[in-house]
């Protein structure tokens, strides 16, 4: 239920696509399939203090967890619930219009 709020702001924000991308690649990653740490700077992306927050919210009910360094630490089973969560923003990406 907090990831359908999560991700129902995502559209009224506007993020949609660049949270799509910025899960795919996350999931292009072979470390997040290998449970290993990587380095990814959300802050590239956002801009908007609200929109990182929102959109490292939302990832990390995926499965992995932003650190303040940057770095990205998946925990149990990442793989599958960016896979589903990468599903869900694409549906509302294409539904909604956007481009990615």
């Amino acid at each position: 239920e907090d990831q359908l709020l999560l991700l129902l702001e995502s559209l009224e924000r506007k993020i949609v696509s660049q949270q799509l991308n910025l899960v795919a690649n996350l999931l292009e990653c072979d470390k997040v399939k290998r449970k290993g740490t990587f380095l990814v700077d959300a802050r590239l992306l956002f801009p908007g203090e609200e929109e990182q927050r929102l959109t490292i919210a939302l990832v990390e009910l995926s499965g992995v967890q932003f650190q303040e360094d940057g770095s990205v630490i998946p925990r149990d089973k990442p793989f599958e619930a960016m896979a589903a969560l990468f599903v869900a923003l694409y549906a509302l990406n294409i539904l909604s219009g956007s481009q990615i």
